[in-house]
């Protein structure tokens, strides 16, 4: 069996999925093989990783969790499609098949794609230094499959692909001196992170004994298995890990799954019968079977992106994805590395801590996602071209979901100019920006230049705008570090700024309040003060105290103030977390940003959720600015939002970007849930000489991305019109896009 396909996209995870889905829309055919009976890679329910990536919540305090940087796109789309089916959480070991089935339908719904489950490639054809065809097996059809195509996706994560075609590759660990990395090793080496195993325990209402096979490994008292937290007995531990050393983790994957086992059932053995863990009336309802790969081969491409780039920020000309995670680099050897902890962080000095942290979101480049030597290769995934160090960061899901993506628009514009990866970076990789951008894709500081949008200069009006609202909190952080707060401002000058503080002091107390400039909503680094300002707290109080201001500022910019040290001085944090507000405080001489928000009022107050953004060409997330409209939640619902061009233009599409709560991390969500900010009911109409006719009527949305095509109309104006969200009384867009297609 032989067939020709644009792209042949090898691996089923995330990155394939998103690749193959991109790719397949654009209009390219695609054949996308996956070696497993289920889509969805280390996410599936065979393995039960959550997906983590630039938002992520980790074990290390102070560590990750950067607001507003939820992957957007692809990946957006089919975990907002799984949350209102779905009963169970993403959360580790928890994933059951609904997700399985959710990125089955999404696949299977693209006609461009061809869908080859238990097929694994087992060899790449060659000629000169181009791919010809990969030649596959499939498990029970017993069929020899040959793909065909113009371009090849390694989206293995083993760079199974790239390995049988030649293309040059790494394994292993750099030297610190290659690319001046501070957390590489001194010398260079072939060591990995490893595999894991996860397990889930239910509660069944009454004590049930584990009797241990003899050949599990012991771990007698909790000693046994120190800096490894296992209190939370219902879900398995990443940190139940086997790689190299000993092993070699793609060579060694018997041998490496084998002994996961014998350590998963230690532990489950230590939980229930050594010491008391509350684990009395647990039983194991699944064990995970299929380890779950973090490193093994990383594909060369024109560039290698290391820690400096990272930690920089840098901001690559041809980026077209990004990352957020920390430099997440696990102990070599594992579990069975005793002695140590499974991630160096846990146990290192808070000096080298601060080391790891990732305090904005940072670029990806194209150059990294095509092979360096393979004329046709692209790579998605754990597989691109990084440093052992810069992987850390990159290997989540998420991210490797943004990759995907990046990949699968590229294959199309492969396919379009009939050239290679390296052509489209060298000639056409703005195009490609502006395709992933309009694909509502994030890239860091890249605003939509597409001249086909017929909305990117009209103007925008509205049935009402929100005011910036920070509500009082049920929680006090007290000043035992600088706190600070962001917020925008539309005005050109602050009077004053209350703060809702509390004193468990016996005398009144002075605090200052500094005044600084931002330049995106991650940025609480350098600046002077513009302005300190001083407020009295009363002793043994709990109230609002007003800090006088009196500074001129710049209008639509973002501005953040901050409180120092002062011990039994308490800040109330916020319920509700405004779009475009971020908070941060100190921790190990920088700033960490942290998803809450501090109690805190305006005078005069900031309206800063204008219609106008909608159309403002900047990301649909906050960044430089809220980048959303809202509308006043005291006004009852319809809402509209006009969009006037000017002039009768043509058009067919309009498309809409909702919200759906870039903040809230997917793993965290409820079972059956829908964002409330998402808006539900909607209507599209055009102005057809005085009257408004309908383009399109919707009921009972929850994603966040719609497209809307319809016959050819000619109009000087567009309505739409929200008539209820999934539980907000707010409406809330984040863009508007309207086409000729």
């Amino acid at each position: 069996m032989e067939n020709k396909y644009d792209s042949v996209m090898v691996g089923g995870g995330l990155a394939g999925i998103t690749a193959a889905i991109s790719a397949a829309r654009l209009g390219s055919k695609v054949a996308l093989v996956q070696n497993r009976p289920v889509l969805g890679g280390n996410s599936s329910s065979e393995i039960r990783v959550r997906v983590g990536g630039a938002g992520s919540e980790i074990e290390v305090a102070g560590v990750g969790n950067l607001p507003w940087a939820r992957e957007t796109g692809i990946i957006e789309e089919l975990f907002v499609e799984d949350r209102p089916r779905d009963p169970s959480h993403l959360e580790t070991s928890e994933t059951n098949s609904i997700w399985d089935l959710v990125l089955y339908e999404k696949v299977r719904k693209e006609k461009n794609i061809a869908l080859f489950l238990n097929t694994h490639a087992r060899e790449a054809n060659t000629t000169g230094n181009l791919i010809e065809k990969v030649v596959c097996t499939q498990l029970g059809s017993e069929k020899t499959i040959c793909l065909k195509g113009k371009i090849f996706v390694d989206a293995t994560g083993d760079g199974t692909v790239a390995k049988y075609a030649g293309a040059e590759y790494r394994m292993g660990r750099e030297a610190q001196c290659e690319f001046n990395e501070e957390l590489a090793p001194l010398e260079a080496d072939g060591l990995t992170m490893g595999n894991s195993l996860s397990f889930h325990a239910r509660d069944v209402g009454h004590p049930v004994k584990f009797e241990p096979p003899s050949w599990a490994e012991d771990f007698p008292s909790d000693r046994d298995l120190p800096f490894r937290n296992h209190s939370k007995i219902h879900a398995g531990y990443w940190w139940i890990e086997v790689g190299n050393p000993p092993f070699d983790t793609i060579g060694d994957n018997e041998k490496i799954r084998d002994e996961l086992i014998r350590q998963l059932l230690g532990v489950w053995d230590h939980i229930k019968n050594h010491g008391d863990h509350g684990a009395d009336n647990y039983v194991l309802d699944w064990i995970g079977m299929v380890p779950g790969k973090r490193e093994s081969r990383r594909i060369i491409g024109d560039y290698i992106l290391n820690e400096k780039d990272i930690k920089s920020a840098k901001l690559f000309p041809d980026r077209v994805a990004y990352g957020g995670w920390w430099f997440d680099l696990h102990t070599p050897g594992g579990i069975l590395a005793k002695d140590k902890p499974p991630e160096p962080a846990f146990a290192e000095e808070p000096t080298v801590l601060k080391k790891k942290m990732v305090p904005v979101p940072f670029a990806i480049p194209f150059r990294c996602l095509y092979s360096k030597n393979i004329k046709n290769l692209m790579m998605a995934g754990r597989d691109i071209s990084v440093t052992h160090v810069a992987l850390g960061p990159t290997r989540q899901m998420g991210t490797c979901a943004v990759i995907g993506q990046a990949v699968g628009t590229a294959v199309y514009l492969c396919s379009k100019y009939d050239t290679t990866p390296r052509n489209i970076h060298e000639n056409h990789v703005e195009e490609l920006q502006q395709l992933l951008l309009k694909q509502d894709c994030y890239i860091p500081m890249l605003e939509n230049q597409d001249g086909q949008d017929r909305a990117r200069k009209a103007k925008v009006t509205s049935s009402s705008t929100a005011t910036l609202k920070f509500l009082k909190g049920q929680q006090r952080d007290e000043l035992d570090v600088i706190r600070a707060q962001l917020f925008p401002v539309t005005g050109s000058h602050i009077d004053s700024i209350r703060l809702l503080l509390e004193s468990r002091r016996s005398n009144d107390t002075d605090v200052s309040l500094g005044l600084r400039q931002a330049k995106h909503i991650w940025d609480f680094a350098g600046n002077k003060d513009l302005v300190v300002a001083r407020g009295k707290v009363p002793a043994h109080s709990f109230g609002w105290v007003r800090f006088q201001i009196d500074q001129d500022v710049t209008p639509h910019k973002l501005y953040w103030v901050h409180l120092p040290k002062k011990e039994n001085i308490f800040w109330t944090r916020c319920d509700n977390h405004p779009v475009g507000t971020v908070s941060a405080f100190r921790f190990l001489g920088t700033w960490k940003v942290q998803k809450c928000v501090y109690s805190m009022t305006l005078n005069p107050p900031s309206t800063p959720y204008e219609p106008l953004n909608t159309v403002n060409g900047s990301p649909t997330r906050p960044e430089k600015w809220t980048n959303i409209w809202i509308s006043d939640a005291e006004e009852e619902f319809p809402q509209t939002i006009e969009v006037n061009f000017g002039k009768p233009v043509q058009f067919n599409t309009v498309c809409l970007t909702f919200d759906t709560n870039l903040n809230k991390e997917y793993f965290y969500t409820p079972p059956l849930y829908r964002a409330p900010e998402c808006v539900r009911d909607y209507t599209i109409e055009y102005l057809g000489g005085k009257e408004w006719r309908s383009l399109t009527s919707v009921k009972g949305n929850y994603q966040s991305r719609r497209i809307h095509t319809f016959r050819t109309v000619v109009s000087s104006k567009i309505k739409v019109t929200i008539h209820a969200t999934n539980g907000s009384r707010s409406a809330h867009i984040y863009g508007i896009r309207v086409y000729d297609e």
